[in-house]
């Protein structure tokens, strides 16, 4: 099933699909994951609820304790792709900023983000 809501795309068929949660005669909920980090409740085959980060951590530990680990944990070895746009300047300014700091394009980008993310 696809359906648009707010604007971004839910689809069924491309997403993961993460956990399938079903108890009695209540409704059949399937957590999926985009690729784009996004996560949706699929609920009896036919409403698909979009889920903050936080909600679907709490869905999981409700519904799916023993999944959690699996779907959450944070390990620091693991990488990402990400692919995003800047202008060249920026780049260019990156580029040489990894080179003072004798450390590769990469590992820039993650302190960046790190700092970023805690609020430095």
């Amino acid at each position: 099933m696809e359906k648009i809501i707010k604007g971004r795309k839910y689809n069924t068929d491309t997403a993961a699909k993460l956990v399938e949660y079903s108890m009695g005669l209540g409704p059949k909920q399937v957590l999926f994951l985009k690729r784009t980090g996004e996560f949706f409740l699929f609920i009896n085959d036919k409403k698909i609820v979009p889920l903050k980060d936080a909600e679907a951590r709490e869905w999981i530990k409700g519904n799916a304790p023993e999944m959690y680990d699996n779907i959450f944990k944070e390990n620091d070895t693991q990488r990402v792709e990400a692919r995003f746009w800047l202008d060249k300047s920026s780049m260019n300014k990156l580029r040489i900023k990894a080179v003072d700091a004798n450390i590769t394009f990469s590992a820039l980008m993650n302190q960046i983000v790190n700092e970023y993310l805690n609020g430095k």
